[in-house]
């Protein structure tokens, strides 16, 4: 372990402090456009949740009725995608909906 130590304070020396201005610029850099990749990546996913708990909503009140299994998964995606949202008033009446549905034809 000792010998690590020496060795990186060696390299450090070697490279001097411009060198290490450069790489922590660089690095931090690299962390906020990997932040913002995320943000993005999050609201694309908040979307796509969103639009798929609709059309398997709109399915289902057109079959006029919902197996349990089927209820089951939409509200663990409804659970999630309110987790990240938050409250939201459209889906939570749809939810309502849904449970009013027999679960057979």
């Amino acid at each position: 372990m000792c010998e690590q130590i020496r060795t990186f304070v060696n390299w450090m020396a070697l490279l001097g402090i411009p060198a290490l201005f450069t790489i922590i610029v660089f690095l931090f850099k690299t962390l906020f456009r990997t932040i913002n990749n995320i943000e993005i990546l999050q609201k694309a996913q908040k979307a796509q949740m969103r639009s798929q708990l609709l059309n398997q909503f709109d399915i289902y009140i057109r079959q006029g009725y919902i197996e349990q299994i089927y209820l089951d998964d939409w509200m663990n995606q409804y659970k999630a995608y309110h987790t990240l949202v938050g409250d939201n008033e459209v889906l939570e009446v749809k939810k309502t909906a849904l449970l009013e549905l027999p679960n057979h034809k």
